[in-house]
């Protein structure tokens, strides 16, 4: 059943809502992806005719459509505007699926329960579109369990490949799950016997990993334990023999099957992908607005930052009914990458060159968009009838082809975009992971952020676990509240100490005094005069202030000023990167109304300190949470974050003051991709290294021919 709720303002009536089911067949040796999409069936096209309350529309899904394994279905609207032939205006038609009442209803029949590990991926979600794992364990405090339960989180999030998995740690049994929850229940045989009702006799004599249905609910338990810790250990690791993908890993495709699909590439250098590859189909096109996307995948030391371009070569048509003016945007990451304006009317474009520069870009998933804005002497008219027109205008082919050229590949310290790829600086040392408090929702908080990596990475996190840093510690993962946290810990990371004032004496949402803080913080500061103000001075007065303000500027800063204007104009240039001072990164003030910030430093040595940190413990724990979401997560970047409470944005803080680790063997042409991008940004330095290569060969070539010339 589908609630699709259209939305109820002016302008909207006749809407097309397709609702296609594709089935993708599953290589159950391994939980592997085997084969692509065999099958594509249509299930229900409908109208949507529902303005100002929710439709409820059933179909009916066909026996046999629906096979074991994953299933993939995927919605598609066409929505026409009743009253504007605009552009503009399609920026107002959306539809939304509420998915609160929208589910698969399945026949009567046997209760469908979980009977094994590879049922783990069919927990499903909630509201929220997230899995909970909710792992129920005794005596948390003490280490033994500590390490071995933040490990099986990741390997259940792993074996169940979830989008957005959240941590749920307990003491003692809550009772039956709700939807969209496994609970775990994972100790010593002989302590869990008193937590958890049903735990079988045989987990006293050997390792136990078994599905257990729940009494009086359709939920179910994994229980994973065993009669000593050893046992336990070998659970355990019953759990993650199959949760890694090395297929996936090998191939360079990224699991995100769960929630984008297909999975997407990750595009090395040097390589190139078409659009069929990347998921987008030939499409004709009859409307005003066509937008499509898709996602390329970059490794975590992706180094091009600062110049070349990676190349989109457009396969399209359109009809002559499209007039001069109209475009085809291309953005990454959600930023302008470039656009191509239409000039002739009626034409075949073949491998027409886009270049999109890969500042855009950043390690990690990249979201690109192709949108076509098409004009026509129809839309101009806008004669009633004529929006509901069915003829084509525009095509997009699926032999458009990506094209990324080789780049830089060097890794930098710090950079929290590793972090969001799941990994850390240094594979082959473990990272420190530094608790504050060793309670339910500091392990809640800390069991989310490594399955968000580990499902990342595709392949656990290598940490070791302490109760405090030392100095020995290459690097040092610190999770806890802001009160928690030890002195001077901030000042380590960078972030300015005023966070300790400021957060608790601000509100983090709720409140109208709040909601101001939060445009005041994320917004342009605007500044309001007083009538009274205005009054005071006249306008003469305000315009002879202002001209005497220029007058006092003279001859040399005006002329300073307009060459700092036409660098910035013509090369994009300014002052700050003519500069030869070494750049340092201040202190980070976070936004005061942020609810989460996560800050990362380099050490004196090859490691980094990262910090993860809200205002109170129980805040630590929902923030993560919501950060794992991976529209979230892949904004991870820069050398810091602080996460907006309300709405689903980052603000990042970019990287000045790092430095280079090799990820890569050494080799020239590296090395040649590297230096050019350092030299783009350091463009001084650039400048002074060719005048004295110059000055070098002028010497040079002078001695030679006072030696070898002959004087004329």
């Amino acid at each position: 059943m589908l609630d699709l709720s259209p939305h109820p303002g002016r302008g909207i009536e006749r809407r097309k809502h397709l609702h296609r089911l594709q089935e993708c067949r599953r290589c159950h040796a391994g939980g592997l992806a085997a084969e692509s999409c065999r099958q594509r069936e249509s299930v229900v096209d409908t109208p949507i005719s529902s303005p100002n309350d929710i439709k409820r529309i059933t179909a009916a899904i066909r026996p046999g459509l629906l096979r074991p394994g994953q299933n993939i279905i995927r919605m598609e609207a066409m929505q026409r505007h009743r009253t504007d032939c605009t552009t503009t205006a399609t920026y107002e038609l959306w539809t939304d699926v509420d998915s609160v009442s929208t589910r698969l209803v399945f026949a009567e029949g046997a209760t469908k329960t979980l009977r094994s590990l590879e049922d783990l991926p069919a927990v499903g979600v909630d509201n929220a579109g997230a899995t909970t794992i909710r792992v129920v364990a005794p005596k948390i405090y003490r280490p033994e369990i500590r390490d071995r339960l933040l490990r099986l989180v990741q390997m259940v999030a792993l074996r169940g490949r979830y989008a957005h998995p959240v941590i749920q740690v307990v003491e003692s049994d809550p009772g039956p799950s709700p939807v969209g929850t496994i609970k775990v229940a994972m100790g010593l045989a002989g302590e869990l016997r008193g937590l958890v009702p049903g735990v079988p006799d045989a987990a006293m004599v050997q390792p136990l990993t078994m599905m257990m249905q729940e009494a009086g609910s359709v939920g179910s338990t994994l229980v994973v334990s065993g009669p000593t810790w050893q046992d336990l250990d070998t659970a355990i690791g019953i759990v993650g023999a199959q949760a890694v993908n090395p297929v996936n890993l090998e191939r360079g495709m990224i699991d995100t099957a769960s929630w984008l699909w297909p999975e997407v590439p990750t595009a090395f250098g040097g390589q190139s992908f078409r659009f069929s590859e990347l998921g987008v189909p030939t499409q004709e096109f009859s409307g005003r607005r066509l937008k499509v996307g898709f996602a390329v995948n970059l490794p975590p030391d992706f180094y091009a930052t600062e110049y070349g371009e990676a190349v989109l070569h457009l396969d399209a048509a359109y009809t002559a009914a499209v007039r001069p003016g109209s475009h085809v945007d291309i953005f990454v990451n959600g930023m302008i990458g470039t656009r191509m304006t239409i000039t002739t009317q009626g034409d075949i474009v073949r491998r027409y060159t886009v270049r999109l520069p890969l500042k855009n870009f950043k390690s990690g998933i990249n979201q690109i968009t192709v949108e076509a804005s098409l004009l026509t002497d129809a839309d101009e008219r806008c004669a009633p009838g004529e929006t509901l027109s069915e003829t084509n205008r525009f095509v997009l082919f699926d032999t458009t082809t990506l094209e990324f050229p080789a780049y830089g590949r060097i890794g930098r310290l710090p950079d929290l975009a590793v972090l969001s790829a799941g990994r850390f600086p240094d594979e082959d040392l473990p990272t420190t992971i530094v608790l504050s408090r060793l309670d339910s929702l500091n392990y809640s908080a800390a069991g989310t952020l490594l399955a968000r990596m580990a499902r990342s990475a595709g392949i656990p996190v290598r940490a070791q676990f302490s109760n405090a840093a030392s100095a020995e510690d290459e690097s040092v993962l610190f999770i806890g509240a802001v009160d928690q946290i030890p002195a001077g810990l901030l000042n380590r990371v960078k972030v300015s100490e005023h966070l300790r004032m400021v957060w608790p004496s601000t509100p983090m949402s709720g409140d109208r005094s709040g909601q101001q803080m939060a445009s005041a913080d994320f917004s342009m500061p605007v500044a309001q005069a007083s009538p009274h103000q205005t009054a005071a001075a006249s306008t003469d007065e305000v315009r002879k202030r202002w001209s005497e303000t220029f007058q006092r500027r003279g001859i040399i800063q005006q002329t300073v000023g307009a060459v700092q204007d036409w660098l910035e104009k013509t090369f994009s240039l300014s002052l700050a990167s003519l500069s030869l001072e070494e750049h340092r990164d201040a202190p980070y003030e976070p936004p005061q109304r942020a609810s989460l910030v996560m800050a990362q430093s380099r050490t004196e040595t090859s490691g980094v300190w990262t910090l993860v940190t809200a205002r109170t413990d129980r805040a630590l724990a929902e923030e993560t949470a919501r950060l794992a979401n991976p529209m979230l997560w892949s904004q991870v970047a820069g050398r810091a974050i602080a996460l907006e409470p309300q709405e689903m944005k980052l603000q990042v803080e970019p990287i000045n003051d790092y430095r280079f680790i090799q990820t890569q063997p050494p080799s020239l042409t590296n090395l040649r991709l590297v230096a050019a991008n350092w030299m783009s940004a350091n463009i001084l330095q650039y400048a002074l290294l060719m005048l004295a290569c110059c000055t070098f060969l002028g010497i040079a070539t002078a001695l030679l021919l006072s030696r070898l010339g002959r004087r004329s």
